[in-house]
């Protein structure tokens, strides 16, 4: 069995805007290697495609080229580049967690709810899914009286806040960060890390984006450079 939980090789993602005859690459040719219990963080320009790469590995988007070669629990190799997506739906449910930069939930749905569906999800008793959401909230500082609220009525902070609570209480070998600390502010940025720091003592592999470059020296174990690439026009 491999030690390597996320293996990316030669990995694009580009897009083709039909009404100007436009490919425009988001990234390309992006390759690392990581092990439990590291981080990996993509740095480069605005615009370079560090989002679009996180998402060619969750899979929300399809790349356009090269590998990722995950390893699961069981020791199995998957290419999610090519992997069905009943198997990539099950990865996600059980192994591969994503925090986003916006928080999507279902309305009217409670905050308690909304970090505890993921735990139900997984097959997790009612109960224990909502003690381990109340311990994540409480983590993060979002008040008890506000956890029978839906995040619809909160800031942009505690909205991001429960997004981060729901994506560590569902918890994962594999983590996608996509700018977690961006708009919180200073108190809640270091919850966030020792949340992060606490998830990589226990094995988690992550792959993240931060505004701070501050937070990458703090927390990455590896800096993975993604360079703004040219668009090719369509001749006329």
């Amino acid at each position: 069995m491999t030690d390597t939980i996320l293996s990316v090789r030669g990995l694009g993602k580009g897009f083709y805007i039909h009404d100007r005859a436009k490919h425009i690459p988001a990234a390309m040719g992006v390759s690392f290697d990581l092990k439990p219990g590291e981080l990996a963080a993509l740095v480069g320009p605005s615009g370079a495609g560090k989002s679009s790469l996180l998402k060619a590995i969750y899979r929300s988007y399809v790349p356009t080229e090269g590998v990722v070669n995950y390893t699961t629990a069981a020791g199995e190799v998957v290419d999610l580049v090519r992997a069905p997506e009943t198997q990539i739906t099950a990865l996600r449910r059980a192994e591969i967690g994503f925090v986003t930069q916006f928080l999507h939930c279902l309305p009217r749905l409670s905050t308690l709810d909304v970090v505890a569906r993921p735990l139900l999800q997984q097959g997790i008793a009612r109960a224990a899914a909502h003690d381990r959401a109340a311990q994540m909230l409480a983590a993060l500082a979002i008040p008890e009286q506000l956890w029978d609220a839906t995040p619809a009525t909160f800031s942009g902070g505690e909205r991001q806040r429960v997004n981060i609570a729901r994506s560590f209480a569902q918890g994962g070998r594999l983590m996608l960060l996509d700018e977690p600390t961006a708009s919180l502010d200073p108190a809640s940025r270091e919850n966030v890390c020792a949340m992060i720091e606490g998830a990589k003592a226990e094995g988690t592999g992550m792959v993240a984006i931060f505004h701070d470059t501050a937070l990458v020296g703090r927390l990455a174990d590896h800096r993975i450079d993604v360079q703004r690439a040219a668009f090719e026009e369509a001749a006329e």
